[in-house]
């Protein structure tokens, strides 16, 4: 009975709702710090791209490779990407920003057809791509507005259980006379719908706190920053130097399949260029000397030596 008087009092609903408006604050204020990172993260990747414009063909490549390791990308299609791919000791970075991640699948779609294919394929504008992604990457404050009007739901469910018990509890309670007794109803069902009364404004909180996010999630989470970065690598791609050094060569007549079995196999053959075989071939080397000598004797054996027997 004592924690439905609690439930039911006023205090409830002052600390219940200050409850709910903390919780907002805290989640707006956590959102705007993501998103001044992701911002952040943007302008880095935005700066690499904007300077491949004033270097060399080397130099070209060099930024290629910084976006691709600052992203975490795994770029295969291009052979100076390849050969830092299989670089010893080599380790990628998984980036926490939903920026980079975004940016880390365009790098991968991007260096992977031809830039003359990207609008027949469809991959410009580059905006268009980076925004779907970051938007399934950065959650931001979606779902907010439900989980504090559920919240709010559970405070004024729990204040009117807590004053439909009390009211359960004395509502048969003896008062005399049928006019005390009336009085005394009359008086209890008064303060019964002003203790519900004030319940519901828990809930009128919630709500409020769940409009004041969506008004907030409109105005601050329209990715500017995402529409900054894929102007620049449309920008960047629009320079035949960039797109030569970035994207792989048209390779003609090719199908679109047989392109990418092509480009597959030349990663497959870096790779293998790069395996250390020697275990293998120290091996085969010592196999070929056990052969040669067994076969001066006639007879050609693998393995130990099989054991005589004490009757032989």
């Amino acid at each position: 009975m004592d924690i439905a008087r609690l439930f039911a009092s006023s205090g409830f609903l002052f600390v219940y709702s200050g409850l709910l408006i903390f919780l907002t604050v805290v989640a707006i204020v956590r959102n705007q710090i993501s998103i001044n990172a992701e911002a952040e993260a943007s302008r880095g990747i935005i700066k690499l791209v904007d300077a491949a414009h004033h270097l060399d063909g080397s130099g070209k490549v060099a930024q290629l490779l910084l976006l691709n390791e600052s992203t975490g990308a795994r770029i295969l299609t291009h052979a100076a990407c390849r050969a830092d791919d299989l670089g010893e000791h080599k380790v990628w970075r998984n980036p926490s920003s939903a920026a980079a991640r975004a940016t880390a699948s365009y790098l991968g779609v991007m260096a992977a057809v031809p830039a003359g294919r990207h609008s027949v394929e469809g991959l410009r504008p580059a905006r268009t791509m980076l925004e779907d992604e970051y938007r399934r990457l950065h959650r931001g404050l979606s779902g907010f507005g439900d989980f504090i009007i559920r919240v709010a739901l559970l405070g004024t469910f729990m204040g009117l259980i807590a004053a439909l018990t009390i009211a359960s509890a004395n509502i048969g309670a003896e008062q005399g006379t049928a006019e005390a007794q009336s009085a005394h109803m009359r008086d209890f069902i008064q303060v019964l719908l002003a203790t519900a009364a004030n319940k519901f404004w828990i809930s009128a909180v919630g709500v409020g706190c769940a409009l004041i996010v969506q008004i907030y999630r409109s105005t601050s989470e329209k990715a500017q920053h995402i529409a900054r970065l894929g102007d620049a690598f449309d920008h960047a791609l629009t320079d035949p130097a960039i797109a030569a050094a970035w994207c792989p060569p048209d390779l003609g007549s090719m199908s679109q399949q047989e392109a990418e079995l092509h480009l597959m196999k030349e990663a497959i053959f870096a790779r293998i260029q790069k395996l250390d075989l020697s275990p293998l071939s120290e091996a085969i080397a010592e196999t070929a000397a056990a052969i040669k000598a067994n076969a001066k004797g006639g007879l050609l054996s693998f393995g130990p030596a099989p054991s005589r027997r004490s009757g032989e």
